[in-house]
C-alpha cells in the first residue's frame, strides 16, 4: 500500500493540470487528481492519493472533501468508480464517526478495485469508530397489558430473528431447556401431553429447537391441533434423514407471545405487525435504542473469475446488525455439520443431500477477489456468519479484527462444494493464500450453536495464527471437509462412497497452518468436536504452538482429527484443563503428534486409523507446569493485545537460574535428567527442558526423562524455571550428554503372538514404524502375549513398550533361552500404566534369546502395541556341544484330527532344556517334555514327524528318526442318531446336537435350573474312546459323560465337574475304549447360561 498524505495538497507545478481534469469531471469531483497524460509534469514526481470523505451528517450533493463529505457509502463508491482511472495512486474512502445505516447491500465489483498495484481502502477516519449497520430502530413502545411488564411497538411487515437493546442481544421468547410435555415423535411431527400448548394464539409462529451431538436443529411448526404438532416441510423430512442423528424431542420451544415471561425476552406478531418486549430492570424504552436487523449482506465483494475484485482493504470499521431469515422459512435450519444445511424437497436419504448442503452467508462476503484485506475491524451483532470468503477468494488478509456476538460462524474461509471448491476445473476458483491472524473470536455461534469460531473448508495455504478464540458453544477452529469421500479414491468405509463421485485427484485442501492460537472455553453446549477439528486429507497441514485450555469431556478430543484426516503434524502445543483427552484420531491416516505438552495424557487412535504416530509427548502435573514459552507466545501478539487485554499481570519477577542438569542414560535412546531447584518470590511452578536449543520436555519437579534420542550421539541440555505468572528464569548452564551405544534388539526380528486382528500382525510391533501396531484378536479376553526371537542369546536388561492407549495396561516381560523356560525381566502387573510408553529396566540382566511381553490387563481395550523395543548386550556362549538325537518317536491317535507323540529323551553334557517338534519338515511346537499332543490335523491324511533336542545354549541335536502316521477318517458315531434330553426350548431340540451342523444347537428349557442332560443312542454297542462337545459359550460349563449298554445302568466315562470349561470345544478321552450303546452328557453347571450344545461327537477305538 502506498503511503500518501491524507490531505489534498499538490505540488504547485501540478495544480494547473489537475484543474484542467477537474473541469472535465462530474460536478461531485472537486478533489485534485493526478495530471492527465497530456499535461506536462516532472517525470519522477510522486503520484498523489485521493481521499474521499464520508459522514453520516454529510450530503451526497457534496464534493467528498473533509469540509463537504458525502453521506452514503453507495454514493462514495460510485464517486470512486467515476474517478478511479484518473487517480494514479491509492484511494482512501474515509468514514467519519457515526452510524451508516444501510437499506440494501453495499456491493463492490471489479470497478471498485485498486488499479496497477494501488489499493482502495475503506477506513475509519483518525480517532473515529464508524459503524456500518443494517439495523432499524424500533420506537413507539406502549404497555402491552395491564401489569405493565411487557411492552409492544408497531413493526409493520418487518421480520427479524434478533433484537438488540442498547447494543446487547436479547432472547427470542422461549421455554426452558428440556421442556416437559410427554413428547412423542410421529411421521409428521410430535404428540404431547402439555395442555398449555393447545392454547397458543399463533402456534404456526412456533419453532422447535432440538440439540443433538454436534448439531442444534431448528424446525418451524405448521400447526397445533389438540395435542398434535405438525411440522413444516421440507424441514421435518430433512431433519429425519441422518440415521442415528435425527431430530429428537424439543430441547426448547421458541417464538410465542405466551413465552414472553422473563425480562429480556421478545416476540414478533407478524399477523398484527407488532413486536413485544419484556424490559430488563433499568431499561427505559423511551430512551433505549432498540434495534432489529433488516439487511442480510452488509457488504459484498462480487468479482468474477475473469474480473475479480482486487486490492481493496477495510480498516477500522464496525459491521453490525445484519439479518438472516432463511431459518424462518419452511427449510428451517437442519445442519449436516458446522452450519452447512440440508435443504430441498423430497430428499430420499441422507447421502442424497451431501452434494447440496447450503452454506450460511456472511454479513460481509467475498467472491472472486484478490488481495483483499480486513484489518482492525469489528464484526458484531450479526445474524449469520461474520466474514465469509466464497469461491475464488485469493490472497485475503484478515488481521487484527474482533468477531463477537455473531449468530453463526465468526470467520468462514472457503466453501465445501464438490465441484467448485474441492475439485475445481479452473484454478481461479480455488480459495488460497489466506491469512487469519491476531483476531479475537468470541461468543460466535450464539444462535446456531453447531457453528464455529473459525472454519476453513477446501482451501490451499490458509494460515490461522495468533488468534484468541474462546467462549464458544461448539468447536474453535475447524479445517477441511468431506469425511474422505471427496479425497482421491474416496472413502471405502462408506457404501457407494456415500453417493459422492469417487475423485481421481486430490482436493484443493493443503498446507493449512493452525499455529500460535489461544483457544479456550469451548464446547459449552454441543458435543463431538474440539478446539481444533479436522476432516479429510490436508497434506502439509500443521497444528503447532497453540495454547488450548478449558476443554470439557464431550469435546472428545482437544485436537480432533476426524474421518480420513490425513497428513497433519501436531507439535509444540500446550493443553491445560482438558477433561477427556488431548488428542483423538478417528479414521485418521498418516498423522503425527509428538513434542506436545498436556496435563491430561489421555488420547485415542480409533479403529480404522493407520500409519499415525503419537509419541514423545509430555504429561505435566498441572497447567502452571506447561512451558511458559508456548503459553506466552500463543494468542494475540503484543501489538494486538489491546483488542482483548485479559487480566493484568502483577508478578514480573522471574525465578532464579536452575542448576546445570545431571544426566544418566540407562537406555541408548533415553536420558534421565535432574538439577538443582530454582527459587522464586511467589514459588516455582515448573521447568522447561531444552535439547540443542529446542524445547523437548517440561516437569513440575527437578527431574525428567527425555526419550527419542539416538544411540551414540552427543546432546546439549539446558533447563529454565517458570512461575505461575509465566515469568521464566535464565537458562541453566549447558550439560553435554553422549548416549551409549546400543541397538533395539527386537527391531525387525521374527515376532509371534497369541493372536492378531485386522492386519495388525506381530511384526508391526517390531518394524520400527511408530504408526503401525500389533493387536490381539478382536473380542478375545485378557491375557494376550507378543514374543520376539532375538536371533541369538543376549543379556537382556530392559524393554520399552509403546501401547496403543495412553494408560490402563498391566504387563510383564520374560526372557527365555528356549521358549520353554521363562525368567522374569520385569513385572508391571500390580498397577496400570499411566502413559503410552512404559520403560522397564531390570536390576540384573536376564540371559536368553526369546523375549515375551504378556498383557495381563488392558482395561477392556485388548492387547495392542505400537512398538516393542528390547535392549541388552550379547551373551557369552561357552557351550558348543549339542545333545544326542531323541529316539523311539511314537504316535498315538486320540481323535481323527489329534495325535499324541512320545519319544525317548536325549542326553547333553549341560542338560537338555527343550525339544522342537517338526511336522512334514516344518517346526510346529517346542516343549520341555518328551510327550506332546498335536491338534488341528486333517482326518485321513498322512503326516511325518521328527524331534530335535536343544540345550540352554540352543545347541541342537540331529533329528530323531522320522515317524509316519495316517490319521483315521472322521467317523462320528453320534451323527444323526436318536437324541433325547431333559428339556428343550424355542425349537432347539436334541436332534440339533447330532446333525453335524455347528450352526444349530440343543438348548434346555428356558429358565430351568441346572442340571440338564442330553442322551444319544448310538444304535448298537460299539467301542467308544472319545467324546467331543461343542458348547454354545466359549467357557463356563461343568459336566460329566456317562455310558451304558442298556440305557439303565450307567458308568463314568469322563468327569469335568470340578472346573469350568475354558474353551468352546472340550474333548473327553478314555484311557481305554469302552463298549457303549448309550452316551449321556450331564451339564451340572452352566454359569447361568443353561445347558446348550451345538454338537456332540463320539469316536470309536483307534
Amino acid at each position: 500500500m502506498s503511503t500518501r498524505p491524507e490531505n489534498n495538497a499538490l505540488p504547485a507545478g501540478l495544480r494547473r493540470a489537475a484543474l484542467a481534469v477537474a473541469l472535465l469531471a462530474p460536478a461531485a469531483l472537486a478533489l485534485p487528481l493526478a495530471p492527465a497524460a497530456s499535461a506536462a509534469a516532472p517525470a519522477k514526481a510522486p503520484r498523489p492519493a485521493l481521499t474521499v470523505h464520508v459522514s453520516p451528517h454529510g450530503k451526497d450533493t457534496g464534493t467528498g472533501t473533509a469540509a463537504r463529505p458525502f453521506k452514503t457509502l453507495a454514493h462514495a463508491r460510485d464517486h470512486v468508480r467515476s474517478v478511479r482511472k484518473r487517480v494514479h495512486g491509492d484511494i482512501r474512502v474515509e468514514l467519519a464517526d457515526g452510524t451508516y445505516r444501510l437499506d440494501r447491500t453495499l456491493t463492490l465489483d471489479a470497478r471498485d478495485s485498486g488499479a496497477d498495484g494501488t489499493t482502495v481502502t475503506w477506513a475509519a477516519a483518525p480517532g473515529a469508530h464508524p459503524v456500518i449497520s443494517g439495523g432499524e430502530r424500533i420506537t413507539g413502545w406502549q404497555p402491552a397489558d395491564g401489569d405493565g411488564k411487557v411492552f409492544k411497538a408497531p413493526i409493520g411487515d418487518l421480520q427479524a430473528r434478533q433484537l438488540y437493546v442498547d447494543g446487547a442481544p436479547q432472547t427470542r421468547a422461549r421455554t426452558e431447556n428440556e421442556w416437559p410435555g410427554g413428547w412423542q415423535k410421529t411421521k409428521t411431527g410430535y404428540t404431547f401431553t402439555d395442555d398449555s400448548l393447545t392454547h397458543l394464539k399463533r402456534p404456526s409462529d412456533l419453532e422447535v429447537v432440538s440439540s443433538w451431538g454436534w448439531k442444534l436443529m431448528r424446525c418451524p411448526v405448521e400447526s397445533v391441533n389438540d395435542h398434535t404438532m405438525t411440522m413444516r416441510r421440507p424441514c421435518w423430512n430433512n431433519a429425519n434423514l441422518q440415521e442415528g442423528q435425527e431430530i429428537t424431542t424439543p430441547t426448547w420451544l421458541e417464538n410465542a407471545r405466551e413465552f414472553v415471561d422473563t425480562p429480556g425476552e421478545w416476540y414478533i406478531d407478524h399477523a398484527a405487525g407488532e413486536v413485544y418486549y419484556y424490559p430488563k430492570q433499568g431499561q427505559d424504552l423511551d430512551r433505549a435504542e432498540v434495534t432489529v436487523p433488516t439487511v442480510q449482506d452488509l457488504v459484498d465483494l462480487n468479482g468474477t473469475a475473469s474480473a475479480p475484485v482486487r486490492d481493496v482493504s477495510f480498516d477500522g470499521l464496525t459491521f453490525s446488525y445484519s439479518t438472516w431469515l432463511e431459518p424462518s422459512s419452511d427449510e428451517g435450519h437442519i445442519e449436516g455439520q458446522a452450519g452447512f444445511r440440508m435443504v430441498g424437497e423430497d430428499n430420499p436419504d441422507f447421502d442424497s443431500t451431501r452434494l447440496h448442503w447450503k452454506k450460511t452467508p456472511g454479513a460481509v462476503n467475498t467472491s472472486f477477489t484478490k488481495n483483499v484485506s480486513f484489518t482492525g475491524n469489528t464484526f458484531t451483532h450479526l445474524g449469520a456468519v461474520g466474514l465469509n470468503l466464497n469461491t475464488g477468494s485469493q490472497g485475503t488478509e484478515i488481521i487484527g479484527n474482533v468477531f463477537r456476538q455473531i449468530s453463526a460462524t465468526g470467520i468462514q474461509v472457503g466453501g465445501v462444494d464438490y465441484y467448485r471448491d474441492a475439485h475445481p476445473t479452473d484454478t481461479r476458483d480455488i480459495v488460497r493464500d489466506t491469512t487469519v491472524s491476531n483476531n479475537v473470536v468470541t461468543r460466535t455461534a450464539d444462535q446456531y450453536r453447531g457453528s464455529l469460531g473459525i472454519l476453513a473448508g477446501y482451501t490451499d495455504h490458509t494460515a490461522i495464527t495468533h488468534n484468541k478464540v474462546y467462549d464458544l458453544p461448539y468447536s474453535g477452529i475447524s479445517v477441511g471437509w468431506g469425511w474422505g469421500l471427496t479425497d482421491k479414491g474416496g472413502n471405502p468405509s462408506y457404501v457407494n462412497n456415500g453417493k459422492v463421485p469417487v475423485a481421481t485427484t486430490p482436493t484443493t485442501s493443503r498446507n493449512t497452518v493452525v499455529s500460535y492460537n489461544d483457544i479456550g472455553d469451548i464446547m459449552k453446549n454441543q458435543a463431538d468436536g474440539g478446539a481444533v477439528y479436522t476432516l479429510g486429507a490436508n497434506p502439509g497441514g500443521r497444528v503447532s504452538d497453540n495454547y488450548v485450555h478449558g476443554v470439557p469431556e464431550h469435546a472428545y478430543g482437544a485436537v480432533y482429527h476426524d474421518e480420513m484426516s490425513r497428513g497433519w503434524t501436531n507439535t509444540n502445543n500446550a493443553f491445560c484443563g482438558v477433561t477427556y483427552q488431548w488428542m483423538l484420531m478417528n479414521h485418521g491416516i498418516e498423522n503425527n503428534a509428538s513434542g506436545n505438552f498436556t496435563d491430561n495424557a489421555g488420547y485415542a487412535v480409533q479403529g480404522g486409523s493407520f500409519d499415525n504416530t503419537v509419541r514423545n509427548n509430555t504429561k505435566v502435573g498441572g497447567c502452571a507446569q506447561l512451558p511458559a514459552s508456548i503459553v506466552k507466545q500463543a494468542g494475540l501478539e503484543p501489538a494486538y493485545r489491546h483488542l482483548d487485554p485479559g487480566p493484568a499481570v502483577t508478578d514480573r519477577t522471574a525465578p532464579t537460574r536452575p542448576g546445570a542438569p545431571e544426566a544418566t542414560t540407562g537406555f541408548p535412546t533415553v536420558a534421565d535428567l535432574s538439577w538443582t531447584a530454582s527459587k522464586d518470590d511467589k514459588g516455582v511452578t515448573g521447568y522447561s527442558v531444552y535439547r540443542d536449543g529446542r524445547l523437548v520436555s517440561a516437569s513440575g519437579s527437578t527431574e525428567v526423562r527425555i526419550p527419542g534420542l539416538k544411540q551414540d550421539t552427543t546432546y546439549r541440555f539446558q533447563v529454565r524455571a517458570r512461575d505461575a505468572a509465566g515469568n521464566e528464569s535464565p537458562y541453566s548452564a549447558t550439560t553435554v550428554v553422549r548416549t551409549p551405544k546400543g541397538e533395539d534388539l527386537a527391531l525387525r526380528h521374527p515376532a509371534t503372538a497369541s493372536s492378531d486382528s485386522e492386519g495388525n500382525v506381530p511384526a508391526k510391533a517390531v518394524d520400527g514404524d511408530p504408526g503401525t501396531r500389533w493387536a490381539q484378536g478382536l473380542g478375545l479376553p485378557d491375557p494376550s502375549w507378543l514374543q520376539v526371537d532375538l536371533g541369538a542369546s543376549y543379556d537382556v536388561n530392559g524393554a520399552i513398550t509403546t501401547f496403543e492407549k495412553s494408560k490402563g495396561y498391566r504387563y510383564r516381560v520374560e526372557v527365555s533361552p528356549d521358549e520353554v523356560h521363562w525368567k522374569p525381566l520385569v513385572d508391571r502387573t500390580g498397577a496400570d500404566t499411566t502413559e503410552a510408553t512404559d520403560y522397564a529396566r531390570a536390576g540384573t540382566p536376564v540371559t536368553g534369546r526369546y523375549v515375551r511381553l504378556t498383557l495381563t490387563g488392558t482395561s477392556g481395550n485388548g492387547g495392542s502395541v505400537f512398538d516393542f523395543q528390547v535392549y541388552g548386550t550379547k551373551a557369552k556362549v561357552t557351550d558348543r556341544t549339542a545333545p544326542t538325537a531323541p529316539k523311539t518317536l511314537t504316535a498315538k491317535v486320540l481323535l481323527p484330527g489329534s495325535l499324541q507323540l512320545d519319544w525317548q529323551g536325549a542326553t547333553d553334557d549341560k542338560g537338555v532344556t527343550s525339544y522342537v517338534v517338526s511336522q512334514d519338515g516344518k517346526r510346529v511346537a517346542v516343549t520341555g517334555d518328551t510327550t506332546l499332543r498335536i491338534d488341528g490335523l486333517k482326518p485321513g491324511t498322512r503326516y511325518a514327524f521328527t524331534v530335535t533336542a536343544r540345550d540352554e545354549a540352543l545347541n541342537t541335536s540331529p533329528p530323531s528318526p522320522e515317524t509316519v502316521v495316517t490319521t483315521p477318517a472322521d467317523t462320528n458315531l453320534a451323527l444323526h442318531k436318536e437324541a433325547t434330553a431333559s428339556s428343550d426350548s424355542e425349537g432347539n431340540v436334541p436332534a440339533k446336537a447330532v446333525d453335524g451342523d455347528n450352526g444349530t444347537r440343543w438348548a434346555q428349557g428356558l429358565g430351568l435350573p441346572d442340571p440338564s442332560w442330553l442322551q444319544v443312542d448310538l444304535g448298537t454297542s460299539t467301542p467308544v474312546s472319545a467324546v467331543v462337545t461343542t458348547f454354545e459359550k466359549s467357557g463356563g460349563y461343568r459336566y460329566r459323560v456317562e455310558y451304558s449298554a442298556d440305557g439303565k445302568d450307567w458308568s463314568a466315562f469322563a468327569d469335568r465337574t470340578d472346573e469350568p470349561t475354558t474353551t468352546q470345544t472340550d474333548s473327553a478321552l478314555a484311557a481305554q475304549p469302552v463298549e457303549a450303546r448309550y452316551l449321556r452328557l450331564t451339564v451340572t453347571g452352566s454359569s447361568g447360561n443353561g445347558g446348550s450344545i451345538h454338537e456332540i461327537r463320539a469316536y470309536g477305538g483307534f
